[in-house]
């Protein structure tokens, strides 16, 4: 019923997350947790920064709920050096409080150098040696508090606990599954991770400059470091999700959840069972849908479009050079997913 159909990948800046969230296909009201099946897409609707906003969610490959955005972001990632999708960068320890803004003054540290002496702080806190942020760097310390009333002189506030149940900074562990599971070796792998990971580079504990940005990533966990914390590492030939560094760098931070169970009162959506076969494959790729698709696109290893021709719920892609794709369906009943595919 299709014919001949034109696979493009969408314009740069208009990621699949993004038509989620602005075209109606799941709106506020509808957001719910994703499927169970890897690359699944959902919602979630909470206050961020004293806005409230709609950031999608996705089933990664390790089979738990992330965001698929960096806090404080416009949008999905369309590439690794996407802009918008960039987001803030948070000192290790502290909260949505103004200070991760890429547009933060900067300021010295404060009298109580510890999340108990950030009342009414919402700079960026910068200094060498003694003067950094937070520079005790005790290993019992921790970054779990549920909000900023509940931080101590030991704790920092989470901030991806103002997400709802379950919402929290992952720990260095979950990085280092999610790594392997995912295959992310560099920027460009770990855009087209189901993450759709960012190079938003990090901003300076000394100068508050900013440096490697649209070129590596960095993303904080909530565990300690002898320096000071932990964080996964993107670089262009190197992925560490194990470095450790000065608490008072300036980072990305992506939520996982805990837990995939919704309460009554949230409206759930249909989850139709989509399977894309076979994977690998050699060139003709099958969709099987409970619906009909609207749109398909696919994506190369370095977010290219590309053109294959579509008809029956095949795509042909015997044309195309070996190596990992992102198909991306939206199917008529407004259900959205993208898969990895392997041509080989």
């Amino acid at each position: 019923m299709f014919g001949k159909l034109q696979v493009v990948m969408q314009k740069i800046g208009v990621g699949l997350g993004l038509l989620m969230s602005t075209a109606g296909y799941i709106n506020a009201q509808q957001c719910t947790d994703p499927g169970t099946n890897t690359g699944d897409l959902g919602c979630v609707t909470f206050n961020y920064n004293g806005q409230s906003v709609t950031y999608t969610t996705v089933r990664g490959a390790d089979g738990k709920i992330w965001l698929q955005q960096n806090l404080g972001s416009a949008k999905v990632a369309s590439s690794f050096d996407d802009a918008d999708s960039f987001g803030d960068l948070f000192q290790w320890g502290r909260w949505d409080d103004g200070h991760q803004l890429r547009t933060s003054a900067t300021t010295t540290i404060p009298s109580t150098n510890s999340p108990a002496g950030l009342a009414g702080v919402n700079s960026f806190i910068i200094g060498s040696g003694s003067a950094s942020w937070w520079v005790t760097n005790a290993t019992s310390d921790a970054w779990n508090a549920n909000n900023k009333t509940e931080a101590t002189a030991a704790i920092g506030a989470d901030p991806c606990m103002a997400i709802g149940q379950g919402w929290r900074l992952p720990k260095t562990a979950e990085w280092v599954t999610l790594v392997g599971a995912e295959g992310i070796t560099n920027p460009s792998s770990a855009y087209l991770s189901y993450l759709k990971l960012p190079a938003g580079g990090y901003r300076s504990n000394t100068t508050g400059n900013f440096t490697y940005v649209g070129q590596r990533g960095y993303f904080w966990s909530s565990d300690t470091a002898n320096t000071g914390g932990k964080f996964l590492y993107v670089g262009s030939t190197i992925v560490t999700p194990t470095s450790g560094g000065a608490r008072g760098q300036g980072e990305s931070v992506r939520c996982i959840k805990d837990f995939t169970g919704l309460a009554t009162s949230d409206i759930s959506l249909k989850i139709n069972s989509i399977e894309l076969y076979p994977n690998p494959t050699k060139g003709i790729l099958n969709i099987k849908a409970d619906s009909s698709i609207e749109n398909l696109n696919i994506i190369n290893a370095v977010g290219q479009k590309i053109n294959a021709q579509f008809s029956n719920n095949q795509i042909n892609m015997q044309g195309l050079s070996n190596g990992m794709y992102i198909v991306e369906l939206k199917l008529k009943n407004g259900e959205a997913i993208s898969k990895k595919v392997i041509k080989n």
